[in-house]
């Protein structure tokens, strides 16, 4: 378990140390993932359905903020309404317009909520994701959420009914219209997702919140549960046609994942958990504190030096043993007081006396005693 611990504090480390470079490759592989499952599922538009134009809207996605993503992927959803019909266009401009005041108002930051959603529908994996939001987001992102199920049914619609929509002219800007309206309101499956996906992502949220031991676990182990419920009871009362053994298996990966989201994000030792009880002037307050686990890293290499009478010594560096004879007349120990270690990384020589800086001398004054 120690290795285990020792892994996740390099992993926290490597990550900060070089978020600078990290983040932009991860925004740049999720414009990609967004905008080429666009194109894959659509390509009315021959013209941007293109790798190449994939590769470099996501290089700009990686400079950018994250919320453009969206902007791109509505931007390219759009394009290719317009290659299969203007009428099926100007009523996606009119739903991506409400999509946008509805997440803007209740999530301005969940934009990549939205547009993460469809493609993990796409890819029949969207029920990992009100456990994962229930673990990291707030209850606003709910709303981004069924945002983005109700892109991903309107894309649905759009592309089982392309090829009726195709032969129909300007004229029939009615009938168009009526099919991807009676699509949206008759298809009962939209409306079990949404509210299996809202509800379990706030009782995930709020479980996790409760002042109780291994309240994460138990988060994570109720959302699933509530998210299969609901939807085998939708499914019972709808016939939405839901594969339960797809729900079972991508729940199944989602406690996982979440579990693996705890081990980063909320690690506690609860078997050293304190009630802490103090006062000032107006209140007394009691507090239950539950202390992180951390895992100390060694922070560099030692050298050991242990000098002999008569100016011979030996330099040990791990289970091997470097005799000044044998090193050359070039090497010199004169610069090591006497025994102690050297801190290599750090700079600096200890002995039982004190510590010295740089050169480490003890007698022209630049050292630290």
């Amino acid at each position: 378990m120690k290795s285990l611990f020792e892994i996740r504090e390099k992993v926290i480390r490597f990550y900060y140390k070089y978020d600078a470079f990290i983040i932009p490759v991860i925004k740049a592989i999720l414009a990609f993932i967004v905008l080429h499952a666009v194109n894959s599922r659509m390509g009315y538009f021959h013209k941007i359905d293109n790798v190449a134009i994939e590769l470099i809207v996501s290089l700009l996605c990686s400079f950018l903020p994250s919320g453009l993503i969206l902007v791109f992927a509505g931007l390219f959803s759009l394009l290719h309404m317009y290659g299969l019909s203007l009428i099926v266009a100007a009523t996606g401009v009119v739903l991506y317009l409400v999509i946008y005041l509805l997440f803007l108002r209740f999530a301005p930051k969940a934009s990549l909520v939205v547009a993460l959603t469809p493609v993990l529908m796409l890819w029949k994996i969207p029920y990992i994701l009100p456990i994962i939001l229930g673990l990291c987001a707030a209850p606003g992102t709910a709303v981004a959420m069924g945002c983005g199920v109700i892109a991903y049914y309107f894309l649905y619609i759009i592309d089982s009914n392309s090829a009726t929509i195709a032969t129909m002219e300007l004229g029939d800007a009615a009938d168009q219209l009526k099919i991807i309206i009676d699509g949206m309101l008759a298809n009962k499956g939209m409306l079990i997702v949404i509210i299996a996906f809202v509800v379990t992502m706030l009782v995930v949220y709020f479980i996790r919140r409760l002042p109780i031991k291994r309240n994460w676990e138990i988060a994570i182990g109720s959302g699933a549960a509530v998210q299969m419920l609901v939807l085998l009871i939708g499914d019972v009362i709808m016939d939405t046609g839901i594969s339960f053994i797809n729900i079972i298996l991508v729940s199944i990966l989602a406690v996982a994942i979440g579990f693996g989201i705890k081990f980063f994000k909320y690690c506690v030792d609860f078997n050293r958990t304190e009630n802490v009880q103090f006062e000032d002037d107006d209140y007394y307050y009691y507090v239950k504190a539950v202390p992180k686990i951390s895992i100390a890293l060694e922070s560099g290499r030692v050298r050991q030096i242990n000098r002999r009478v008569g100016g011979h010594g030996s330099f040990v560096t791990g289970s091997e043993d470097f005799y000044e004879d044998g090193l050359g007349e070039d090497y010199d120990y004169s610069e090591y007081p006497e025994d102690g270690e050297y801190y290599e990384e750090d700079g600096y020589y200890e002995n039982n006396d004190g510590y010295y800086e740089e050169n480490f001398s003890e007698e022209d004054g630049d050292g630290k005693n």
